[in-house]
């Protein structure tokens, strides 16, 4: 259990690391887990969205445990 809370818990300190000023934050949802995806400022968050995995704005965020699980 603990291997997989510490895959996307340096992900989240990698993107954190690399982000610039210009950029925001998207909550992207995937079989009931949430990732921190960061973008430009003018990228819609949905252009995030790949197959299972749908992407929202800030302000959009969702409690992860509503989302649809495989």
């Amino acid at each position: 259990m603990k291997k997989r809370l510490i895959i996307p818990a340096a992900f989240v300190i990698t993107v954190l690391c690399c982000s610039s000023c210009d950029t925001k934050l998207c909550y992207c949802y995937e079989n009931g887990m949430e990732q921190v995806v960061y973008v430009d400022s003018d990228t819609p968050c949905n252009s995030m969205t790949r197959g299972e995995r749908g992407c929202v704005e800030s302000y959009e965020r969702m409690d992860p445990g509503q989302t649809a699980k495989k």
